[in-house]
């Protein structure tokens, strides 16, 4: 055996050990993302709500016991405009099931959902609190406030659940110019645009200085998300203020650890960009399947920000929540701008960005300064999982979810350049959220207006807003 083949077996053997130092690391924190709860630990009437607080609700993160069911319901203000029917959902609505084994309260989520988890043998009665719903809506005449629901013995979990819609406005209001929406809908471009940018300027950044097309990025916007979840709502219960920075400090280690372990060493032995691509999108999707093992596949809420009242700007509407997501996304992207402009670290962040070997060249350290990107673009996506779970609620694949708007954003920006993200993040959240103005009955398809925007610029400038033309050949 030569010395080449002698290096490989050496580098396959810590490649091995290191897998296995990281499947007993996720072991250790199993607990953090909810155990399962017996039935010595949480009696049969307790329920469990999605969203708010509740009374006698389980906490987040357990489990539903094989004699439990769920009742999925969903609370929907419909809005009519000159054509269509736009359907709103409600946040901060309180649903109460009673039945023989008592009431189980909860409180719709951003998304105007809440999952209450009951025995599963009886009948139960599904109600509308119809003095939480926002001062401006009303319960019309031929909405319905109560439900009944029935479960038999005998069903299982995953096909046992229950789905009650309620849907409530007034049938006999004025109807609502199309136009009247759209300042709204702007305000949600603006906060969406600000969340992407935070993800997609370390994606940038770390394009640039490496030129690794990083699938797996997704993943450190989750693991943010997930850590804080933990500390705010199943381990210390800290409040979210207090428990994202130890969740932008997570993703942060978690990138570092990436490039440190992982990247580097690839590429040390010459590997391919396309090869290391590939590594990326494996380990993306292992990663993700690990959250899913541990986290569960509901969506969950943070305790804090939950069903605010919003505050009235005339056209359009604010809660405290997106005013604050809005502001800490506007001071980060800000502050990160200027220190790519102003700091010594950041000219030398964009020194090795435009040309390493160069840097290199005038004693720039280049492995310190990409090790640098790859922490900066961590906390960076941290912050921005953090500020995705706040508005749309955490789950095991929200980085996966945006990761194709994020790579959208880098593209149309001009790829490797940073401020180039930028442009390209707020070109693809407009026009995401502008979708749903234009196309309200199809929301599902939102993300085929920022990919329709994507083909459309490169079509007209294929290097992107602020990308530079370059000679291939």
């Amino acid at each position: 055996m030569g010395p080449r083949d002698e290096h490989t077996v050496t580098q396959r053997r810590r490649i091995g050990l290191w897998t296995l130092l990281v499947m007993v690391a996720f072991s250790f924190v199993a607990p953090m993302f909810g155990a399962r709860a017996t039935a010595a630990e949480t009696p049969p009437s307790v329920g469990r709500a999605s969203g708010g607080t509740a009374t006698g609700v389980r906490e987040p993160g357990v489990q539903a016991t094989d004699d439990e069911a769920d009742i999925v319901v969903s609370v929907v203000e419909q809005q009519r405009t000159d054509d269509v029917t736009v359907n709103k959902p409600l946040p901060g609505v309180k649903i109460t099931a009673t039945g023989a084994a008592g009431p189980v309260t909860g409180t719709t989520d951003a998304t105007g959902k809440v999952t209450l988890t009951v025995p599963k043998q009886g009948d139960y009665e599904v109600v509308l609190d119809t003095a939480s719903l926002p001062t401006e809506v009303e319960a019309g005449p031929d909405s319905p406030t109560t439900f009944t629901v029935s479960f038999s013995s005998g069903v299982t979990i995953g096909s046992g659940a229950k789905t009650v819609n309620f849907f409530v406005g007034d049938t006999e209001r004025a109807a609502i110019n199309r136009w009247e929406l759209l300042p709204q809908t702007l305000v949600n471009g603006v906060k969406f645009s600000l969340v992407i940018a935070m993800c997609a300027i370390g994606l940038s950044l770390i394009y640039g200085t490496t030129g690794l097309t990083n699938f797996a990025h997704g993943e450190i916007v989750t693991i943010g998300a997930l850590v804080t979840f933990w500390l705010n709502q199943g381990g210390p219960e800290l409040h979210l203020l207090v428990a994202t920075p130890f969740g932008v400090a997570a993703s942060a280690l978690m990138a570092g650890g990436f490039e440190s372990r992982i990247w580097r060493p690839l590429r040390r032995r010459g590997i391919s960009l396309t090869s290391m691509m590939i590594v990326s999108i494996g380990l993306a999707i292992g990663i993700r399947y690990v959250y899913l093992f541990f986290f569960g596949g509901r969506n969950r809420r943070f305790r804090q920000y939950v069903g605010d009242p919003e505050i009235d700007f005339g056209p359009f509407g604010v809660t405290p929540r997106d005013l604050g997501i809005m502001a800490v996304s506007s001071v980060v992207v800000v502050g990160v701008s200027l220190f790519l402009l102003r700091a010594r670290l950041g000219k030398a962040i964009r020194a090795v960005s435009d040309n390493p070997d160069l840097a290199s060249a005038t004693g720039i350290n280049t492995n310190r300064i990409i090790l640098t990107v790859w922490l900066i673009g961590g906390a960076l996506a941290g912050l921005g999982g953090v500020m995705l779970g706040a508005a749309t609620g955490t789950q095991w694949d929200m980085g996966n979810i945006i990761l194709l708007l994020m790579f959208a954003a880098i593209t149309v920006g001009g790829l490797g350049n940073p401020f180039g993200a930028l442009v390209g993040a707020f070109v693809i959240g407009m026009f995401t959220e502008l979708w749903t103005w234009v196309f309200p009955n199809v929301v599902e398809l939102k993300t085929l207006g920022a990919l329709i925007s994507l083909v459309v610029i490169l079509l007209v400038r294929p290097q992107g807003f602020l990308g530079r033309k370059e000679r291939i050949g």
